[in-house]
């Protein structure tokens, strides 16, 4: 066993004294003189601040969708206490779930320059070499994989979901609440390891200090453990505060193209980035097409009158006719009694 072990070490000794291959994994490779651990912080304390309004915004949003006006309503399999699905939401009054949604939304829209800072600032300790030094270092470096991974897959399939360009191999809420709770795991892993460094960090340069210095005395920070500080940093081009400018740049402006949606009114025809430009008005018609029937699979003899109106629930499923649709009640305060006492909805997965 202990002859095993020395082996094992040895072996460990050799790769590591193994030169990192050319590319991304040399020191030298990169020479940004404004990224460093003060920098990165600053972009960590804005989505320490941002993700978890951002994660209970959506879990309730997502409950608020299933009202759980019954069991097989949040078609979600065997999702547990991760559905977070718990409670009946409310339908009445509608403006809750208005708000909750137009939070979550427009948060997750502001934010996406944020992680893109992030991630450029700690570029190089992704390249590190040896990708895992140990097995707590491959552990930890596994997390860092998941928590990278789970904020491009949460931002790129809720922006996509925005415009309506369904490409996902499931069905969209299925997919990003798994997501969300992947990425919630990771993200907070990460909190408790760095939450002391990063509020060490933070307070190790002043934020005033820093809005306040220009290129000619933009400096490299002291290196770090980590990496992070360039080993043989080139000049500056930019202060860390245009750096700082840039992102909120981007985000104000992703809120100013994207704030009609939320808002609505005449604003809507300002939204820039998503489809939901048109005010769909009231009745019948109040809703949005956005899919062709040739491409929604509507044959002429689903249009026609033989089609049929499935409701799925307990036992076997209501089919009713358009003869029978048109019999109920169409008067707004009337309620169908009798269809309502009968049939257990279900909503569409």
């Amino acid at each position: 066993m202990a002859a095993g072990r020395a082996r094992a070490r040895a072996t460990a000794q050799r790769v590591g004294r193994l030169p990192p291959p050319p590319g991304p994994f040399r020191p030298g490779f990169r020479r940004g003189p404004i990224r460093g651990p003060w920098l990165t912080s600053v972009f960590g304390l804005v989505l320490l601040m941002g993700v978890p309004v951002l994660f209970i915004t959506g879990m309730l949003s997502c409950a608020a969708c299933n009202s759980d006006l019954s069991t097989l309503n949040d078609e979600t399999p065997d999702k547990g206490v991760l559905g977070f699905c718990l409670f009946a939401s409310p339908t009445h009054p509608s403006w809750p779930y208005r708000l909750l949604q137009s939070v979550h939304v427009t948060l997750g829209v502001v934010l996406v320059p944020v992680p893109l800072a992030k991630l450029w600032s700690v570029i190089p300790k992704l390249f590190a070499w040896l990708p895992a030094r140990s097995v707590a270092h491959g552990l930890q470096r596994l997390s860092l994989l998941m928590l990278v991974g789970g904020v491009i897959f949460e931002f790129v399939t809720g922006i996509l979901n925005i415009e309506l360009y369904y490409v996902f191999p499931g069905p969209f809420y299925r997919l990003h609440l798994y997501g969300a709770w992947v990425f919630i795991a990771a993200f907070a892993v990460h909190v408790c390891l760095r939450l002391g460094r990063l509020t060490r960090t933070l307070r190790s340069r002043s934020l005033r200090t820093e809005l306040r210095t220009d290129l000619a005395r933009t400096v490299p920070e002291p290196p770090d453990p980590d990496g992070l500080v360039a080993a043989a940093p080139a000049l500056p081009t930019m202060t860390r505060r245009g750096a700082r400018g840039m992102m909120s740049a981007g985000s104000l402006l992703l809120r100013v193209a994207t704030a009609g949606q939320s808002i609505g009114g005449r604003l809507r025809a300002a939204v820039l980035l998503a489809p939901h430009t048109r005010d769909p008005g009231s009745g019948p018609n109040a809703f949005r097409i956005n899919k062709a029937a040739a491409k929604a699979g509507i044959t002429p003899a689903l249009a026609g009158p033989a089609r049929r109106l499935e409701v799925h629930g307990r036992g076997a499923p209501w089919i009713l006719t358009r003869e029978q649709l048109l019999a109920m009640s169409q008067q707004p305060g009337v309620n169908n009694t009798e269809w309502v006492h009968r049939l257990t909805f279900r909503t569409w997965p």
